[in-house]
């Protein structure tokens, strides 16, 4: 056996000042702004994926450079949500990513779980 070698990462926070010389880009003025009307567009979004479904809604959860999306779908519109491989879900987590991404802050979409029936 071989000698296993350990890569130690030290996280270090760092000032505002720092963070705008390494080219981190800052959080926009209207961050609050952005966060909702990125929370409008994706739930008109999934209204257009599944329109005869009800009970299609997006919660939002605030960190401090990231914000979750919390997707509430019946288990009906779960597939159109998702779309084949994942290819519908995977496009709005880009579009919202790059929405995000140009206010300084990090989106992320999280669907819900329903395990399958046996």
């Amino acid at each position: 056996m071989g000698a296993e070698s350990v890569k130690v990462i030290k996280v270090v926070r760092s000032s505002p000042a720092a963070k705008a010389e390494s080219g981190a880009a800052p959080l926009a003025d209207n961050i609050t702004e952005i966060r909702e009307r990125a929370r409008e567009f994706l739930l008109s979004a999934l209204k257009m994926l599944a329109p005869d479904t009800e009970g299609i809604g997006v919660d939002v959860v605030v960190g401090e450079k990231t914000t979750q999306y919390i997707v509430s779908c019946p288990k009906e519109a779960i597939g159109r949500v998702i779309g084949q491989r994942g290819a519908t879900i995977m496009s709005l987590r880009q579009v919202l990513g790059a929405i995000m991404g140009a206010a300084g802050a990090r989106a992320v979409i999280e669907i819900p779980y329903y395990p399958a029936e046996k």
